[in-house]
């Protein structure tokens, strides 16, 4: 309980300054660090990841709005399948993808429990999050299918995804 206080206090004075939030997320959307977090009952340290999951996305998808907004903080060398994934499973911790490979342009990926994907998170939910998934996985250069598989329940079903599934979105700036 006290590391979590710890690491919550950590946050909140990083985000203190002048600068707005829209600034701050600009600045260090893309960022990974790790801090050292000393705490006061041992006297030992460990290291703490703070990801900011915008930061892996090359798009931030608005499913209601059908909008497409390129995330500007993301470089070229950050683009890639698992920075991709890593991002879906920081934002979306209950619905965890895992990787099972890569073959030609189709990536296949697994959620070993999609009950709060399939059946908790409502329709809306689950669209959105398999339009952010689809649409991301497939902006990796070489990558033009998803095959997800998973339980199938009353919001989702697994199978193969493609952009052109996700049709109507334009891109804002």
């Amino acid at each position: 309980m006290k590391q979590l206080i710890i690491v919550v206090a950590v946050i909140f004075i990083s985000s203190c300054g002048s600068n707005s939030t829209e600034d701050k997320m600009a600045e260090t959307d893309s960022t990974v660090t790790s801090d050292t977090v000393y705490t006061p009952m041992a006297d030992t340290a460990r290291t703490v990841e703070v990801v900011r999951t915008k930061g892996f996305y090359i798009w931030d998808v608005n499913m209601e709005k059908k909008t497409l907004r390129k995330n500007p903080a993301l470089s070229a060398a950050d683009i890639n399948a698992d920075s991709v994934i890593n991002g879906l499973n920081k934002q979306y911790e209950n619905i965890l993808l895992e990787k099972v490979s890569i073959s030609k342009d189709t990536i296949k990926l697994k959620i070993k429990d999609s009950d709060y994907l399939t059946n908790q998170i409502g329709s809306t939910g689950a669209a959105q999050y398999m339009a952010q998934t689809i649409i991301n996985l497939t902006s990796v250069a070489g990558i033009n299918y998803v095959m997800i598989v998973f339980k199938e329940g009353s919001h989702a079903s697994p199978g193969l995804y493609m952009r052109k599934d996700f049709p109507g979105y334009i891109i804002v700036q």
